[in-house]
């Protein structure tokens, strides 16, 4: 395939992203992006578009990955293609589409907490949290330290950095003791329950649950954003179920993967099945879900289901993304005030267009609005505020 002058694939690209492509258009763009001399060319396009780029974005490549996805689904499913990752360029940003892709060159390292703010900037979160147990008094679990934490009755209770494991030993069935675990905003924590259930805290998030399950129950309550991969457990034979409240929401499940968002500020209470089975509860309302789908209970109580759920979008928290499919600024804005601890404010109308792409989280608040900037979203940082204007 002879490649076309850039010109040509920049005006491809730029129609691509702003979604004015024809049906010819994109075949044309996925005939060229699946020739190595075309992803060579587009590389080069990309480079020259943003060779000005401060170093403060540098040590990024193209996610030719994430974008061979976007790129595909639009296209008939008959279509294979390949794309290698290519460190050609910082950042692919069409300003025009307000779409993004950008992956840090290596997997995000869990930030480490430093106590000085910079100035005119704010930090990504990092492991903190605190432990509240059954009475009252608490536990800062943002030290780096390891090993036994403490016994409440049969349980122990062991820290690691950033992970918090309770062990019950086998024994007399005693009424359940509670603890809670809280993540701050600019926080994330991972815990194991005393059954093996791994739980993962966004931040601004908790969880209530006991220290060590009674015969026939497991029942824990969320606020904010959790993930859960949930073991298996019987009692003489039978299977025990998992239950986990969010907003007077109930999700009942045996064992299973699932994502649970219930923070206040969202429009509505999101549950997503990523393996296994769970039923999500509202008072009369009731929804069984299969993998990939996705439980909405808004505020009038009602719960819708969503088959076609883009999961990336959903656990990139976790793996270390931001991931946004078609978000405009105040959704994801929330995201950033959560986890820079900033308060966001916006100055004159609020900036439209919709955003597709993905960001480490492992970079400081300045960083992240700098690949928004190159869109048109103007912002600076004053002490814990964030102030936006279009």
């Amino acid at each position: 395939m002879t490649v076309p002058p850039n010109d040509r694939l920049r005006y491809l690209l730029t129609q691509y992203a702003s979604k004015r492509c024809t049906a010819a258009e994109m075949d044309e763009l996925l005939g060229y992006m699946k020739d190595p001399a075309g992803r060579a060319s587009a590389g080069q396009v990309i480079d020259e578009q943003y060779a000005g780029l401060t170093a403060e974005v540098e040590g990024a490549d193209i996610d030719w990955d994430f974008m061979y996805r976007r790129i595909t689904a639009e296209a008939p499913r008959s279509r294979i293609l390949y794309f290698s990752k290519i460190a050609a360029a910082v950042l692919l940003l069409v300003a025009a589409g307000g779409w993004l892709w950008l992956r840090p060159g290596k997997q995000p390292a869990v930030p480490v907490a430093v106590a000085e703010q910079p100035a005119g900037d704010a930090l990504p979160g990092s492991n903190k949290a605190m432990l509240v147990l059954a009475d009252g008094s608490s536990v800062d679990l943002g030290a780096d330290s390891s090993g036994l934490l403490g016994q409440q009755g049969n349980a122990s209770i062991n820290k690691a950095p950033g992970h918090l494991t309770y062990s019950a030993a086998a024994g007399e069935n005693e009424a359940p003791v509670y603890n809670k675990v809280a993540t701050p905003r600019g926080g994330q924590y991972q815990l194991t329950l005393a059954d093996g259930t791994k739980v993962w805290l966004n931040s601004a998030s908790s969880i209530r649950f006991p220290v060590a399950f009674p015969d026939g129950e497991r029942r824990v309550e969320i606020t904010g954003e959790a993930y859960f991969e949930v073991a298996k457990m019987s009692k003489n034979g039978k299977p025990v179920p998992f239950r986990c409240m969010a907003n007077q929401m109930e999700v009942a499940v045996l064992g299973t993967h699932f994502n649970v968002n219930a923070y206040d500020d969202e429009p509505e209470v999101r549950t997503t099945l990523l393996e296994g089975a769970v039923q999500v509860k509202q008072g009369a309302a009731s929804r069984m879900l299969a993998p990939g789908q996705q439980a909405r209970l808004g505020k009038d109580g009602n719960i819708a289901l969503a088959t076609q759920v883009n999961l990336e979008e959903v656990m990139g928290w976790k793996e270390g993304y931001f991931v946004f499919v078609e978000a405009d600024i105040r959704q994801i804005m929330r995201q950033v005030e959560k986890w820079y601890n900033v308060e966001v404010v916006y100055e004159g109308a609020v900036p439209d267009g919709s955003y597709t792409g993905r960001v480490p989280r492992n970079i400081n608040a300045k960083q992240m609005m700098k690949v928004l900037e190159l869109s048109g979203i103007k912002f600076r940082i004053e002490g814990s505020r964030l102030l936006i204007r279009s």
